[in-house]
C-alpha cells in the first residue's frame, strides 16, 4: 500500500475515532476515576484509559451485538489492569482467609485506605471486584456484567476480599505519608526548556529537539518528527502563550514522575495551571516529549496538588 493510500486510509479512520469519542465522552471521567482506583498513579491511570480506548476502538469491529457502552469499556479496562497486574511477581502471594464478625461500615474508606496492602494480597479478580463493589457502588448484576463471570463468583470473591482487608486493617493498619511534590536538579537541557517556556520562545525549544524526536499529545495525537513538533503541536502553544501573562515554569517530581509544570500568573497575581510536560533526554536532545493538557482529569487533579488554579479555557475534550 502506497504512502497516499495510507493516509486516506488515516483521514477515514479519524473521523471514526471522533465519532466514537463523542459516544464514550459522557462515561470518559467516571472511566478515569474507575482506573485511577485500580493503579492508583495519575500518570499509570492516564497510560490505562488511553489503551482502553484504543483497544475498545479496535475490537469493535469484531463485535456483532448490542454493547453497553459504560460496561463495555469497563470491562476492556479491567482485563488490560488484570493482564498487566498478573505480570507482576508479587500477585501470587497469597493469605488465609480470616472470618471477622464485625459490622459493613465505611467500606469504600477501608478499601482506599489500605490499598497498598489490597493489591499485593488479594487476587486480580477480588481487587477488581472490591473496587467495583465497596468503592464505586456498583450493583452484583453490574460487576459481573463487567468482568464477565457470574453475580455467584462475583459475591464469592467480594466476600474473600473483604475478610483479607479486615485483617490487614484490624491487626496492621499502616499510614502512609509519601510527598507528592518536590523541587528536583535542574541539568541543562531541562534549564533550556524551562528557559524557552518562560520566554515563550518556540525556536528555543525546538533546537532541544531531536531529529527523530516522538511527540505524544495525550488524547489528541502523535507527531514523529521535529519537523512535524515544530509545525503543529509547538506552533499551537506558541499561538497560544504569545496571548497569555507571565510564563512560570518548574522542573519537579510529581507523584512520582519529573515533570515540568506550565503556569500562566494572570493579572490578579495567581498561577493557573497550563500544562504539565514529560521528557526523555537521549543525550542533551529531547528523543520524547508527552503532554497532558488535553487530559481533563489529571489536569483538574494535578491542580489541586499543586494548589493552584486551573487554565479551564485552554483544556476541553478533543473530538
Amino acid at each position: 500500500m502506497t504512502i497516499e493510500n495510507l493516509n486516506s486510509l488515516s483521514n477515514d479512520l479519524r473521523k471514526i475515532e471522533q465519532e466514537f469519542k463523542q459516544k464514550i465522552e459522557p462515561y470518559r471521567s467516571e472511566l478515569w476515576n474507575y482506573c485511577y482506583k485500580l493503579t492508583r498513579s495519575p500518570w499509570d491511570t492516564e497510560d490505562l484509559v488511553q489503551e482502553t480506548l484504543l483497544r475498545s476502538l479496535s475490537v469493535l469491529a469484531k463485535i456483532f451485538q448490542p454493547l453497553n457502552t459504560r460496561a463495555y469499556l469497563f470491562k476492556i479496562a479491567t482485563n488490560l489492569w488484570i493482564d498487566q497486574l498478573r505480570k507482576q511477581k508479587h500477585i501470587n502471594v497469597s493469605l488465609d482467609d480470616v472470618d471477622v464478625n464485625g459490622k459493613e461500615t465505611s467500606k469504600e474508606f477501608l478499601v482506599m485506605e489500605n490499598l497498598d496492602f489490597l493489591v499485593r494480597y488479594l487476587t486480580p479478580n477480588q481487587y477488581v471486584t472490591l473496587i467495583l463493589s465497596d468503592v464505586l457502588q456498583f450493583k452484583g448484576s453490574e460487576v459481573a456484567e463487567i468482568m464477565s463471570t457470574s453475580e455467584g463468583a462475583v459475591y464469592t470473591n467480594l466476600s474473600r476480599a473483604r475478610n483479607k482487608m479486615r485483617e490487614y486493617h484490624n491487626s496492621n493498619k499502616q499510614t502512609r505519608d509519601i510527598p507528592q511534590i518536590r523541587e528536583l536538579p535542574i541539568n541543562p537541557t531541562i534549564d533550556l526548556l524551562l528557559k524557552g517556556f518562560r520566554d515563550k520562545n518556540p525556536k528555543l525549544i525546538a533546537s532541544l529537539l531531536d531529529e527523530n524526536v516522538i511527540t505524544d499529545i495525550t488524547h489528541s495525537g502523535l507527531e514523529m518528527g521535529k519537523n512535524e513538533t515544530e509545525k503543529n503541536s509547538l506552533k499551537d502553544w506558541a499561538e497560544i502563550v504569545q496571548n497569555q501573562h507571565i510564563i512560570v515554569s518548574q522542573y519537579i517530581e510529581l507523584w512520582g514522575r519529573d515533570v515540568i509544570v506550565e503556569f500562566e500568573r494572570k493579572s490578579d497575581n495567581k498561577l493557573y495551571l497550563n500544562n504539565i510536560h514529560f521528557f526523555e533526554l537521549a543525550e542533551d536532545k529531547v528523543a520524547y516529549w508527552k503532554f497532558y493538557c488535553f487530559s481533563w482529569d489529571l489536569m483538574n487533579m494535578a491542580a489541586k496538588e499543586l494548589n493552584v488554579n486551573l487554565n479551564a479555557q485552554y483544556f476541553y475534550h478533543i473530538f
